[in-house]
């Protein structure tokens, strides 16, 4: 479109204006926008600077105009729909002026051009001249302190205004049952908050507890059932509900800390089931291909050719998501952490079936179950999460490119993911392995925990970017 206003009975002016949008975005939502509504980039800014609610599109009856406003809504931009003004005497339209050249100022970090006054660089994030004060570590605790030394390690700045009992304080805290289903409501376009009432300090999970709580009663009435009446119907249950549960409540709980809340729960859903069978298949070919790597390294192979399959399959399972919408460090943390869950259930799954099999045991099974399912939250789950929001770290709300992988932020990141994998695996150990292993989750969960406070900044810029909340009426 190369006119304001167009022949037409409904316009849609986005609520966003120039003043109130992260600078951090623009690139990337102006991008989104000039494919849905056929504006140039340079008509896009003329509009952001010129009008305080930009008319962005003209339709002809209210059907378009409401189909133009979904697909605007799935970029993550927020419009309304309103009759269009009359056209000016003479049917003339008011034409886009050419753009003013504007002054640039340098990213300190990647050195791209940004308007002038801007607070954030457009292409990386980072701050153009003040940045908001790094957040006090009271109350950080031995776990942050330490957490933070790790994190270090990353290129992350640790954990910050992060207690453990104050994380866990609503755990058990009275629900009613509309509660709990109001929780699962969010992340759909009608239901995902605006920007200004994101919560942007540590959230208070507690649906996990009450996920393991019932999936572990689940579990004891099928292993009573199996030894009171010795019926083998009891093994198939057993094993799926065994391998299921802790993995799973490990993914809800980073659910819960997507304090965006604009991930909902049908796609969480789809990326456990299809990403995590996904990241199955890739990673058997992956093992196919790397053969010579596996028996060079032996078991620790699986860091880097899992790690990867895992990665790929996030990767392909989000690519048609909205890049502007799903442009959170916290995002990547929460589909990593999914895929890692499918994963993680799959695969207990099938070591617990061989074990029945080989073993010709039902303790074998279960030895198994137990023994995958009180380490799963130290493994692929939170690997996977690392990896998946260390890259999110770096794409922000860009769409998706391989020069990605190459940026050392996420590469420090995915270098600790695989290393912990390929330590697990390795036959070194600090006397008993599960002593290596629970060190070596503590310090996936410090990475991890460090991305989600890097996701909870993100959001505090973008809150103070966008200024205070629009007042109604």
């Amino acid at each position: 479109m190369t006119s304001m206003s167009l022949p037409g009975r409904y316009e849609l002016a986005l609520t966003h204006s120039g003043l109130n949008f992260p600078e951090a975005l623009r690139d990337a939502a102006f991008e989104h926008l000039s494919r849905t509504t056929g504006h140039t980039l340079a008509q896009l800014q003329q509009l952001f600077l010129q009008q305080p609610q930009p008319v962005v599109a003209v339709a002809t009856d209210e059907t378009a105009a409401l189909r133009l406003q979904a697909d605007l809504q799935r970029g993550g931009w927020q419009s309304e729909v309103r009759r269009a003004a009359a056209p000016a005497p003479g049917g003339a339209t008011a034409s886009l002026p050419p753009p003013p050249q504007a002054a640039t100022v340098a990213c300190p970090a990647c050195h791209s051009p940004n308007p002038a006054g801007g607070r954030f660089c457009a292409q990386c994030g980072a701050g153009l001249g003040t940045m908001l004060p790094p957040l006090p570590s009271d109350g950080a605790g031995m776990v942050g302190a330490t957490a933070a030394t790790m994190a270090r390690v990353a290129g992350l700045n640790g954990i910050q205004r992060f207690s453990m009992g104050e994380l866990l304080s609503e755990v058990f805290k009275r629900r009613t049952a509309t509660e709990v289903e109001d929780h699962f409501l969010v992340g759909t376009l009608k239901t995902t908050p605006a920007v200004h009432e994101m919560q942007a300090d540590w959230p208070k999970p507690w649906l996990f507890a009450r996920l393991f709580m019932a999936a572990g009663l689940t579990f004891l009435m099928m292993y009573a059932g199996l030894i009171l009446f010795k019926n083998p119907n009891f093994y198939p249950g057993l094993m799926i509900v065994g391998c299921f549960v802790v993995p799973f409540s490990a993914l809800l709980l980073l659910y819960e800390l997507n304090a965006a809340r604009n991930v909902s729960w049908m796609l969480i859903m789809r990326l456990t089931t299809l990403g995590g069978a996904l990241s199955l298949l890739v990673s058997v070919l992956l093992f196919k291909l790397g053969a010579d790597l596996t028996s060079m390294l032996g078991a620790s192979a699986a860091g880097l050719i899992e790690e990867t399959g895992k990665l790929a399959a996030v990767l392909y399972a989000t690519r048609k998501l909205s890049a502007v919408r799903y442009r959170y460090v916290l995002n990547g943390v929460v589909f990593g952490a999914a895929v890692g869950a499918g994963f993680a259930i799959f695969e207990s799954a099938g070591y617990a079936f061989n074990a029945l099999l080989d073993n010709q045991s039902a303790d074998a099974m279960m030895n198994s179950i137990y023994l995958r399912g009180l380490l799963s939250p130290f493994c692929h789950v939170i690997w996977t999460a690392m990896a998946a929001g260390a890259l999110w770290r770096v794409k922000g709300a860009r769409s998706y490119s391989g020069t990605m992988l190459a940026d050392w932020r996420f590469l420090r990141v995915f270098l600790v993911n695989v290393l912990c994998h390929v330590a697990w695996n390795s036959p070194f150990t600090f006397g008993h392995p599960v002593v290596k292993w629970v060190l070596l989750g503590f310090v996936a969960w410090a990475t991890a925990l460090s991305l989600v406070q890097e996701g909870l900044r993100q959001i505090q810029r973008e809150q103070q970017n966008c200024g205070p909340a629009p007042v109604a009426g």
